[in-house]
């Protein structure tokens, strides 16, 4: 057997060059394929992170939307609005109307039917009516739904400033200034 001296200039064989041309071609392919995928797996995680926070987000507006709904629906209840002669004053509570519903609406004290009746609306949330001017010592808000949940996650609170109006009060006093609190959970 011959031993050759090979130098390093020395130009391999053509059979050997096409060896080694073949396997840099495959060494590329692989290098770019494996680029490829890590880009596209650090795509995919950043597009999943993002509809995660979309999703999130998406549910927190719908929990804000129904908390205007219910503090919208509360201020418009027809039992406790303020009303001459048929004619309905906006962001008004009558305040004989109010007593009487908080009364009624409370579960111990009233009838449990009634509260079924607006747990429909409600839903899991408390409403609150207290007057703030002029105010009057002692006095407990007007509470006409509670409904908490004991272990909650998030809580919304809507507040609607109103009047309060006491038929009983003679012409002149019968206005006092209210806030109408809706605290909605889930």
């Amino acid at each position: 057997m011959k031993t050759r001296n090979t130098c390093i200039n020395e130009v391999p064989p053509i059979k050997d060059r096409w060896n080694f041309k073949a396997q840099m071609q495959m060494a590329e392919t692989i290098a770019i394929l494996l680029v490829f995928f890590i880009i596209l797996g650090l795509s995919l995680m950043f597009y999943g992170g993002f509809q995660a926070g979309s999703l999130r987000e998406a549910g927190r507006e719908q929990f804000e939307r129904e908390s205007i709904r219910v503090a919208l629906l509360v201020s418009h209840l027809p039992e406790v609005t303020c009303s001459d002669n048929n004619i309905i004053t906006e962001n008004c509570i009558d305040r004989v109307k109010l007593e009487a519903l908080s009364v009624r609406a409370d579960p111990k004290r009233g009838s449990e039917e009634v509260f079924l009746f607006y747990q429909k609306d409600f839903r899991s949330s408390m409403v609150k009516i207290e007057q703030v001017f002029p105010p009057i010592a002692g006095q407990m808000p007007f509470l006409l739904y509670n409904q908490t949940l004991e272990n909650f996650t998030e809580m919304i609170p809507t507040f609607i400033p109103l009047t309060i109006r006491d038929p009983l009060k003679p012409a002149g006093f019968q206005n006092s200034f209210g806030l109408l609190t809706v605290e909605v959970y889930r």
